[in-house]
């Protein structure tokens, strides 16, 4: 069970546990951010010390792992097609829709090369559909980056737009500066700037990876 998001009351500490730990460090994350989550946070709220935590994680790199992989645990295994172009979509539509589902995990992946061995499954089966579809090894795990980036970034992307729409009530700045823009020095950007609104509030995350896989699963076919 999570404990709450408030610092723990005077008093008898909290029995630490490693689930207890990582269930609080989870908390502080959801509510507060990456930034909020350091040791002396955590060791405070507990009702502990820094140096008592350290027997259940050694640090906070270690202790976002094991948050990371508390997750991914917990991701569906779908039955995927035999085609590889409808594997990758079922694969990476399944990251967006989970990380979707946890806005917390984007900026802890964003912040460094972060990742947990309950995913490597899911990363397995993504290679495997690129090297199925005929892509050389190089390739294939060039591919496999291209598609995350892209899958990081429009989540990233979403969750900035959302903050910032909840956070103000005037017309977003880049549409202003769009619909400003003088269609002798930016012909092109002036002729389209109703599409472009309209196109970036549209866009299904599904629409925009098939354009990418497909590129991607361009590549075999280039020297």
């Amino acid at each position: 069970m999570t404990l709450p998001a408030t610092s723990r009351a005077a008093g008898r500490p909290a029995r630490l546990s490693r689930q207890v730990v990582i269930d609080r460090a989870e908390a502080i994350l959801a509510s507060e951010g990456i930034e909020a989550l350091t040791m002396r946070r955590l060791a405070r709220d507990l009702g502990s010390s820094p140096m008592a935590l350290y027997g259940y994680v050694h640090d906070k790199e270690e202790l976002l792992v094991a948050l990371l992989d508390r997750r991914a645990a917990e991701l569906p295994r779908p039955a995927l097609p035999d085609d590889p172009r409808g594997r990758l979509l079922v694969l990476y539509g399944l990251l967006f829709e989970s990380l979707s589902n946890q806005p917390w995990i984007v900026p802890v992946l964003m912040k460094g090369d972060l990742s947990a061995p309950s995913i490597f499954g899911i990363v397995d089966a993504i290679l495997g559909a690129f090297l199925a579809a005929r892509l050389p090894l190089e390739r294939a795990a060039a591919a496999y980056h291209v598609a995350w980036r892209y899958t990081v970034g429009e989540l990233s992307v979403r969750q900035a737009s959302a903050e910032r729409r909840a956070a103000i009530s005037r017309e977003p700045l880049i549409t202003t500066l769009q619909r400003r823009a003088d269609p002798t020095d930016f012909p092109h950007l002036a002729a389209l700037r109703g599409s472009m609104a309209a196109a970036r509030e549209r866009l299904e995350f599904q629409v925009g990876l098939a354009a990418v896989i497909d590129g991607l699963l361009a590549w075999r076919d280039r020297s």
